[in-house]
């Protein structure tokens, strides 16, 4: 039973002429569809537990707790303390949380990982180009399918987020639409660590290097963050890091500010993904694979 979303793969497949396989679509979809189910019931499910669990602690005591915190350390939120203990500052902090970021760290890794050395890895790359089927299609499907799932995912957190501050127990303190530019920013940390990595493993044959590449690439990002962030001389290191384009908790400004701001940072990361994803195209359709074993 075919259960990718029919509507998408109807109006790409023309559109697509060369560059499309329907069968392909299939197949990643099913590849992808227990790990999206996951992530989509964590996303749906944990804006409600992290609002609520945050609303356990009053305003005034967070704005407490938030006082005894050196002023420097101000730097690691990336917006002002004071912001930062607002209902709406409060909600932005999900954004940063490990769930968040790490559960599409994850999805990323994983997919972009499984596009080429998971295949070669497993021996079914050579099963499936013996098909007719051109590398272009299989690669290009593939990288459409894992972009379409980030966009249903980020849609997920952008409604469970929605409902859980209109419904939660901060409704009517907080305006939901002012988390639209956050969720874009992690649909845009999302397509570029995926690009990133399905061009590496467009180049690879063994999926653990590749994950493991990645892996130490996400680690190397983050310190480069944390460098240029803390060290004033330093601060052009900061602009090595993926992540100094991965700032939500700055995108929930009332006045509409934060549009400008994710337009620069999704620019960015959507730009980096999609290059990513051209050279690991062009690595792949010229390499040679190597036969199972």
């Amino acid at each position: 039973m075919d259960r990718s979303p029919p509507a998408i793969a109807a109006v790409a497949a023309p559109l697509l002429s060369g560059w499309w396989n329907d069968a392909i679509w299939r197949k990643t979809w099913g590849d992808q569809r227990v790990l999206v189910v996951s992530l989509i019931a964590l996303w749906a499910v944990f804006p409600w537990l992290f609002i609520w669990l945050s609303a356990q602690i009053e305003m005034t005591a967070f704005q407490g707790l938030l006082s005894f915190i050196p002023k420097d350390w101000q730097k690691l939120s990336g917006v002002p303390f004071a912001e930062v203990a607002t209902p709406a500052g409060r909600v932005a902090l999900a954004f940063v949380d490990p769930v968040v970021v790490l559960a599409a760290t994850v999805f990323a890794i994983t997919r972009g990982s499984d596009a080429v050395s998971g295949q070669v890895e497993r021996g079914t790359l050579e099963m499936i180009l013996a098909q007719p089927v051109t590398r272009t299609a299989f690669y290009v499907t593939q990288a459409l399918a894992t972009v379409a799932a980030a966009g249903l995912l980020c849609a997920v957190l952008l409604a469970g987020i929605w409902s859980a501050v209109a419904l939660g127990p901060w409704a009517g303190e907080v305006e939901p639409s002012r988390f639209v530019p956050a969720v874009a920013n992690v649909f845009g940390l999302i397509v570029c660590i995926a690009g990133l990595t399905t061009c590496v493993s467009a180049a690879d044959s063994y999926r653990s290097r590749t994950i493991g590449i990645l892996c130490g690439g996400y680690v190397l990002s983050l310190l480069a963050k944390l460098v240029g962030r803390f060290v004033g001389r330093l601060e052009w290191v900061g602009w090595l890091s993926i992540f100094s384009a991965y700032e939500p908790q700055r995108l929930v400004g009332p006045d509409g500010s934060g549009w400008g701001i994710v337009a620069r940072y999704d620019g960015l990361l959507l730009g980096i993904g999609l290059v990513a994803y051209v050279i690991g195209g062009l690595i792949f359709v010229r390499r040679d694979l190597p036969a199972p074993l």
